[in-house]
């Protein structure tokens, strides 16, 4: 079916932590967190290699329909029409236990504050904070962001 739209072209995705491969498919369009902003990436883009943020990483049109994963950080890779997601840590919105979110999240800000002057471990702070985050979101919690400004 796809076959008969314009172009045709796909994106060959593959999504991987460092224990697992997590997906692998094609897909119409990546869109990933780098440290220098959203990319989104589709048939035909630039080859690129860039640093990932913690945050959800959405594959748009696999056979599954929206998939969505959280990254704790990583690289994102384009070469040609293959695309490659390596992380140290990526879950899916099923495999994301929310209390343990919170928990992470509510360490985040208490490492945060006691951090002080030592930058790496305020650094630290802010990526353990954003990839909890991004695990609420990605598990639809209501509480995204609660107390974050605290």
């Amino acid at each position: 079916m796809s076959e008969s739209h314009a172009g045709a072209r796909r994106l060959n995705v593959s999504l991987v932590a460092a224990d697992r491969k997590v997906w692998q498919g094609t897909a119409d369009m990546v869109i990933a967190r780098t440290t220098e902003g959203d990319a989104g990436v589709m048939p035909g883009h630039q080859p690129i290699l860039s640093i990932l943020a913690p945050s959800v990483v959405t594959l748009r049109g696999t056979e599954e329909g929206l998939v969505e994963a959280v990254v704790s950080g990583g690289f994102l890779s384009v070469a040609r029409d293959d695309v490659s997601i390596l992380a140290e840590s990526v879950l899916l919105p099923s495999e994301i236990d929310v209390q343990a979110a919170r928990d992470l999240a509510a360490a985040a800000r208490e490492a945060e504050a006691a951090a002080g002057d030592d930058q790496e471990a305020r650094e630290q702070a802010e990526a353990d904070m954003r990839f909890a985050e991004a695990q609420l979101r990605a598990a639809g919690d209501a509480s995204v962001g609660a107390g974050a400004g605290h």
